[in-house]
């Protein structure tokens, strides 16, 4: 069984997951050079977290290691997302990252 604070984490990873997506394409549909950070960032972003997920779900011995490096995606990935005006991305890689750090052992 999957503990509260574990399952609060998979459920913020994942929206965070859903909302950098969509962000990394709104910036790709603008074609605006100026948001090519913006799009790796995300992107990145995204793979981490959805990266984590599976390890959380399963008590990973690795899932710390890796959500401490998701928790630095996220928040370089919110700076980026604040930069350019994409504020519900920034706000979600924020609540991802907080999440991560707040985690047992990251």
């Amino acid at each position: 069984m999957i503990e509260d604070q574990t399952k609060h984490l998979i459920d913020t990873l994942s929206d965070c997951l859903a909302k950098c997506e969509a962000c990394a394409q709104d910036c790709a549909d603008q074609g605006n050079k100026d948001l090519a950070s913006c799009i790796k960032l995300c992107t990145d972003c995204a793979d981490l977290c959805r990266a984590c997920i599976p390890l959380l779900a399963r008590g990973s011995q690795f899932s710390a290691e890796l959500c401490r490096v998701c928790a630095v995606a996220c928040e370089q990935c919110a700076q980026e997302c604040e930069r350019t005006g994409m504020d519900e991305c920034a706000e979600a890689c924020r609540k991802a990252a907080d999440a991560c750090r707040q985690m047992d052992g990251v």
